[in-house]
């Protein structure tokens, strides 16, 4: 009897402290969230080398969104608004032409960063971006992106450095696209992507992540018949196997000799 009264004043006799707790779960659930983010940005090459207040700063900035499979981040085309980390899942960059044909640039996956390019000169989206998984991003805006860029000369180099690789793989993949065939394209994407995606396996390297032949074929710019033609040619001659838009690399000395 006694403990039931001890439990009916707790709860509901008194309800200013139960107000209180409710505030201070929620301010301490904020402070974990902000502690976790601030983990997670510190093994990112972009925060490299930044002090701890710095990468404070900059986690209380960031939001955190989900996304579904399937669902859209932003279209080609939409105002630039802020910079995207990819916490886990995976996004597909693509762009559209005018009758509406699709072209995948890239997919981007845990640890990545994109939208960065629009969130520093304000022009409309060059592309769009879209979950391939269930996805968690955290988001600074554009504004507040700017505000750390020029305070923090650190972050700042970094960013830089991060926009010299993408410059330097858009250099690339137009080099590919326009020095090799479609076979030759193929087996220098599988092997990028068994390189971002692999899990070695007893009998070979498989890429950890779905691809259907429209997937691959957008990737490297092809039609899906000379895609899906190239990859036949690749799993008679036993270079990969294919299990449920699943690609193993058996041979990969053949991949990069086809590559070349």
């Amino acid at each position: 009897m006694n403990d039931t009264l001890t439990i009916t004043h707790r709860f509901i006799v008194n309800p200013l402290t139960r107000r209180y707790n409710g505030a201070d779960l929620v301010a301490r659930t904020t402070e974990q969230r902000v502690a976790d983010r601030i983990e997670f940005l510190k093994h990112l090459p972009l925060f490299t080398n930044l002090p701890d207040p710095e990468l404070a700063s900059l986690a209380q900035d960031f939001s955190t969104r989900r996304f579904q499979q399937g669902e859209t981040i932003f279209f080609q085309g939409d105002p630039s608004q802020a910079l995207y980390l990819i916490e886990t899942g995976r996004v597909r960059i693509y762009v559209q032409d005018e009758s509406g044909q699709e072209t995948s640039v890239i997919f981007y996956s845990a640890g990545d960063m994109f939208g960065e390019l629009a969130a520093i000169d304000g022009l409309p989206r060059s592309a769009s971006a879209i979950a391939a998984d269930e996805t968690i991003v955290h988001v600074l805006s554009r504004e507040r992106l700017r505000a750390h860029l020029l305070v923090s000369p650190q972050l700042a180099y970094n960013f830089m450095q991060a926009l010299a690789v993408r410059v330097r793989y858009s250099t690339m993949q137009v080099g590919s696209l326009t020095l090799h065939d479609v076979p030759s394209r193929l087996a220098r994407k599988l092997l990028e992507l068994a390189q971002g995606y692999g899990r070695v396996e007893t009998n070979g390297v498989r890429i950890d992540m779905p691809l259907t032949q429209s997937d691959l074929a957008s990737l490297i710019g092809a039609t899906r018949e000379s895609a899906n033609k190239a990859l036949g040619n690749f799993k008679r001659s036993g270079t990969i196997r294919i299990e449920q838009n699943h690609i193993t690399i058996i041979d990969p000395e053949a991949l990069r000799e086809i590559g070349s």
